[in-house]
Order: structure tokens, then C-alpha cells, then sequence
């Protein structure tokens, strides 16, 4: 339960950028823009798919702020989204 809340964050971002038509790595880079492509690259798939990668990398609440700005979004409003999914997740 308590890796609920994230997972979720990450699904809909996920689902989000793909939407827009970008690749992990498109997101990736715009994401960790203060880190180079490779390193960027590699954060967000640790961050996106813990098991694969094998080393789990949380978020930290700037960044999952972050997802809102890029998004163009209040962070409440995705906060809220987040929040829809998993009662319903809950409720079904």
C-alpha cells in the first residue's frame, strides 16, 4: 500500500507522455534536465521500472512536483487525479 500512491504518479505520467507522443527517453531528459542524456536515461527507468532495473528509485515530492509543471497542470489537480485512480481501483 505504501508503494500505491507513486506507482500510480507513474503509470498516468507515463500514460501522459506516450499521449504526447514521447519515448521514455524524451521524458527522461525533459525530466532530469540537470543531468546528462545517459544518467537521465537510466534515473527515470529506475524510477519507472524498479524491478527491471533491479535498483529502486524513488521520488522525492519536488520532483513528483516537477510532473505537474511539465504536464501544465496545478500539482493539486494531479495529486487529485492520482488520487480518483486508486479509489476507484479500491471501490471496484
Amino acid at each position: 500500500m505504501d508503494n500505491d500512491f507513486e506507482r500510480e504518479l507513474i503509470k498516468y505520467v507515463t500514460r501522459w507522455y506516450k499521449d504526447a507522443g514521447m519515448t521514455h527517453s524524451d521524458f527522461a531528459r525533459k525530466f532530469f534536465y540537470d543531468l546528462s542524456e545517459e544518467i537521465a536515461v537510466r534515473q527515470w527507468r529506475r524510477v519507472r521500472d524498479p524491478k527491471k532495473s533491479g535498483n529502486i528509485r524513488k521520488l522525492t515530492l519536488t520532483e513528483s512536483r516537477r510532473f505537474s509543471d511539465i504536464m501544465g497542470m496545478k500539482f493539486s489537480n494531479l495529486i487529485w487525479q492520482i488520487e480518483q485512480i486508486i479509489e476507484n481501483k479500491e471501490v471496484g
